[in-house]
């Protein structure tokens, strides 16, 4: 049995919407697509953010972002009118920086994305390299010779793939080496976001680049983003929040909306994605084993229209 389509909110009664506010206590809402585009904010939406908050409800931001810190999204959430403290901030590389700090980890990291990853890194004490620019120079024998054979594997106790603009065929080999040649070598990745902006134009995402070195050395990596359900473990198990009085907003079915039900959240997909509606008619157009999880449970043009359901 296929899920029918989403609820649209502005479809709603006066009643069932108080109802609806009224079944969630928790909010985790994506941020670019929702909450902003290129860091401005989305019409209406700090506002409709704020009136939440005055309703009680506890909010989270959570992203797939793998190219700025924590501290950069939370920087830029709070300079465009959102009040949300960093630590109500739950980002990829902050999550992994905390995974290996909780391992007691002390060996070097390769890092196959941004430089964003470094810095984190860094500030935790954690040695790392990798970002940047890594092209091949003159025959692959003799660069296997001079770099990658030269470089320790034993030194290397983590591959973390995230989005790199700077990828290169001597980047995966030297990632595939690491990982193949020490068993006991972590492989984690920031997010499985196969492709960006879909359908206007596509951007291999870290998703395509994961799938490449993934095949490469016979493993999954670790995944530190949504849909994984994982991120939010530690909030369950502390009654931080609970799974079936949460909201899960979003604007990308496979990802946000897959997520939420993952977690046993409600979910609420928005218009204001690159690709919301479309991706969300393919999948109530196209039904398999999987289609009630990427169909969200209420649908709302943009979250900035709460404020007219809520005020």
């Amino acid at each position: 049995m296929f899920k029918n389509n989403p609820k649209n909110l502005l479809e709603l009664t006066k009643t069932d919407t108080e109802k609806w506010l009224n079944s969630f206590d928790t909010i985790l809402t994506d941020c670019d697509g929702v909450l902003w585009h290129e860091g401005i904010a989305i019409d209406g939406v700090p506002e409709a953010i704020a009136l939440l908050k005055a309703r009680g409800k506890q909010i989270y931001f959570v992203t797939n972002n793998g190219i700025k810190t924590r501290r950069d999204i939370w920087q830029t959430a709070t300079s465009i009118g959102y009040d949300i403290p960093e630590t109500r901030i739950i980002a990829p590389i902050h999550a992994i920086v905390e995974y290996l700090q909780a391992r007691n980890f002390r060996k070097k990291v390769y890092i196959i994305g941004a430089e964003a990853i470094r810095q984190e890194l860094t500030e935790a004490g954690i040695e790392s390299f990798g970002p940047g620019p890594d092209i091949l120079q003159g025959k692959l024998s003799d660069y296997i010779a001079q770099q990658v054979a030269a470089q320790s594997t034993d030194e290397v106790g983590a591959v973390i793939v995230g989005f790199d603009e700077h990828i290169t065929f001597p980047k995966m080999l030297k990632a595939s080496n690491f990982l193949g040649s020490n068993a006991a070598c972590l492989f984690m990745t920031t997010n499985t976001d196969a492709v960006h902006r879909y359908p206007e134009f596509r951007i291999p995402g870290t998703g395509a680049l994961l799938s490449a070195l993934e095949t490469t050395v016979g493993r999954k990596a670790l995944q530190f983003g949504k849909p994984n359900p994982g991120i939010c473990e530690e909030l369950i198990k502390s009654g931080r929040l609970v799974a079936e009085r949460t909201l899960m907003i979003g604007d990308v079915c496979k990802v946000d909306i897959l997520f939420g039900h993952n977690c046993g959240f409600q979910t609420l997909l928005v218009g204001t994605g690159h690709n919301s509606e479309y991706e969300l008619d393919e999948v109530l157009q196209t039904p398999g084993e999987n289609q009630r999880y990427y169909v969200p449970d209420f649908f709302i043009p943009s979250l900035g229209n709460l404020t007219e359901l809520i005020s």
